[in-house]
């Protein structure tokens, strides 16, 4: 393995750190300091690891296929993606659509984002045959959607 071909994929000068050539991401340097136990967090997690890595998968999976071609590039996309769903999975799991204040922080998020990541985890785990996420998904989902 290369060691310049790791950190060639990475450009120093982007938002003032190592990130990505190319990669689309939202600066968290840039938000408000927020609690770790706090629901905002959770769903900003949520969000922000689905969509963050589908800009950045796509990069490390093609880096390790042309630098080990002993790799199978499905397999590690596979690993990937379930340990990427199960973590975020974890966050928004832990959000209470029957609590109030749980509802005002869902309806003060990025509306579009927040429901681009629950329809992509609710089709991963729809092929994981996990229904049970699913329906749990769902229901978070039908109520982001019935926001203003």
């Amino acid at each position: 393995m290369d060691i310049n071909k790791i950190f060639g994929a990475f450009d120093s000068s982007s938002n003032g750190g190592w990130v990505p050539k190319g990669y689309d991401y939202t600066d968290s340097r840039s938000l408000p300091v927020i609690d770790e136990n706090h629901p905002k967090y959770f769903i900003n997690m949520f969000w922000k690891l689905i969509i963050n890595h589908l800009s950045y998968s796509k990069q490390l999976i093609n880096f390790f296929g042309e630098s080990d071609s002993s790799i199978s590039t499905v397999e590690i996309e596979y690993a990937g993606e379930k340990m990427l769903y199960a973590r975020a999975y974890g966050y928004i799991a832990r959000i209470d659509i029957n609590d109030e204040y749980h509802q005002k922080i869902l309806g003060e998020e990025k509306k579009e984002k927040l429901v681009k990541a629950y329809i992509l985890s609710i089709d991963f785990y729809e092929k994981e045959e996990a229904y049970e996420k699913c329906a749990f998904l769902k229901k978070q989902l039908d109520f982001v959607n019935s926001l203003p």
